[in-house]
């Protein structure tokens, strides 16, 4: 049972309970319940325009000239702490110092919303986030020791991190409605104005404002806002659909998406699954549209949705490229009715790279003699078990003499606990050859008893049950 239709179940008493209990033991949600409640208060103290715009300047100076402060020349060694305690490259200090001085920065930010969010100034914070993003982008950090490939592409994943923190907390708290429609009020009469930099800021915010929507049932008063402020919808695809959707507007739902779906692979998903459901036809044509043009981003998402009897020919051309690009013997199985001897050969050479996977596949063509020729000119391989596993109990001498040899030769040319952790492994795994495992048993003694005398190499026997 999903949560929705368990707690539709509840009565208001016991909804009212277990709310009760959790409130009583959590200051957070005590503040929180306290500062909803007072919306109305919060609603007759809302930001004027011109003091929402002289945040975001505000915002924008303060972090540009923190970010700008930041020398990545002289970093900030007495508080650097390094990630691990092995050698870390110099160029690598020089990095992680710069990085912790602007991480500081941003969770100070983070800090300071997640108080803003509690307080339901919610404009406030819409504010500040676009400064902060503003400042990100026109930030100019000299960085003369090359410590960065671009700082304002490494501050900007950084924005995005604590962003999608702020997200989190938005999801799961209560704001008042009449705050949130402020916010959109300011967010696209400033976005109107932002010119040039309007569709990073979009791009940049659009996740945000659908957390926002989240905590709204007046979907249709936001559409109205947008509308009102003349913003061009193409600019929030997503953010569009959801609104749309949540109004009922069914049909104008599906028209923006016919348009939006080439501008956001999201929205294009949307559609396509909104397709499946309601016209096969449509389905086909769109993921035809879709795989052709970029077979790698929708493998996936298509192979999850295809059948052979919605179109034979477009099933196999899917489940072909995902079998070549991910390496799953079941999407092989399901693929492989469908595969002509010529169409199998191609997959077969497709997939030499990545050597383990190919001998699965000719292992489930029961093509052992392949297999064997593949063990014996890849010897040293780094996958050499996983390659010569099928073919145990079908080539029992040749798997036993390869496998000796293999050991052998790995304990004349190298020492180490790491080594011989894999002589036991390849051991272990002759023991399983039908047949040999007294032979196998008088190796693995063999090499207890080397000379000269290998601890380790003992040890790792022991452990690994061979003596």
């Amino acid at each position: 049972m999903d949560f929705k239709t368990y707690y539709n179940k509840l009565s208001d008493g016991q909804k009212l309970k277990f709310l009760n209990a959790i409130i009583s033991k959590n200051k957070d949600l005590q503040l929180a319940l306290i500062n909803f409640d007072g919306a109305a208060e919060i609603e007759k103290d809302r930001l004027s325009f011109d003091r929402f715009v002289k945040i975001v300047n505000d915002t924008m100076s303060v972090y540009r000239d923190k970010f700008e402060g930041v020398d990545t020349e002289n970093p900030d060694w007495d508080n650097y702490a390094p990630s691990h305690s092995g050698y870390i490259e110099e160029w690598e200090q020089y990095m992680e110092a710069s990085e912790q001085e602007f991480q500081v920065f941003f969770d100070d930010f983070k800090s300071f919303s997640i108080d803003l969010i509690i307080q339901q100034k919610v404009e406030e914070l819409t504010a500040r986030l676009i400064g902060l993003y503003k400042a990100v982008r026109s930030a100019e950090v000299p960085d003369p020791v090359s410590s960065f490939d671009d700082i304002n592409d490494y501050l900007h994943d950084e924005y995005k991190r604590i962003t999608a923190d702020l997200i989190e907390k938005i999801n799961i708290s209560a704001l008042s409605e009449p705050v949130v429609l402020n916010a959109f009020e300011h967010f696209f009469q400033y976005f109107k104005g932002a010119g040039d930099m309007s569709a990073l800021l979009a791009f940049a915010m659009e996740d945000y404002l659908i957390a926002l929507t989240g905590q709204t049932t007046q979907p249709k008063e936001i559409l109205a806002i947008m509308d009102q402020a003349a913003i061009d919808r193409n600019h929030f695809p997503r953010l569009s659909l959801m609104l749309l959707k949540q109004a009922g507007k069914t049909d104008e739902w599906l028209l923006s998406a016919k348009i939006f779906y080439k501008l956001n692979d999201d929205v294009a998903l949307q559609l396509l699954e909104h397709y499946f459901e309601t016209d096969k036809t449509e389905f086909l044509k769109l993921a035809e549209e879709l795989f052709g043009k970029d077979n790698r981003r929708w493998t996936r998402p298509v192979s999850g949705l295809i059948t052979p009897e919605l179109s034979r020919e477009l099933f196999i051309k899917v489940f072909y490229r995902l079998v070549v690009n991910y390496s799953n013997l079941e999407d092989y199985k399901k693929l492989r009715p469908f595969l002509d001897s010529s169409l199998l050969e191609k997959l077969l050479k497709e997939v030499r790279s990545n050597k383990p996977f190919q001998v699965q596949v000719l292992a489930a063509e029961q093509r052992f003699e392949e297999i064997k020729t593949i063990v014996q000119r890849n010897p040293d391989d780094w996958d050499y078990s996983e390659l010569i596993r099928p073919v145990l109990s079908v080539y029992p001498e040749f798997c036993f003499d390869n496998i000796k040899q293999k050991v052998l030769r790995t304990i004349k040319n190298e020492r180490g606990r790491s080594a011989y952790q894999q002589i036991v492994g390849w051991l272990q795994l002759a023991d399983t050859i039908p047949g040999y495992k007294p032979q196998n048993r008088i190796l693995a003694r063999e090499l207890y008893n080397h000379k000269p005398n290998l601890p380790a190499l003992k040890d790792e026997l022991r452990q690994g049950g061979l003596v």
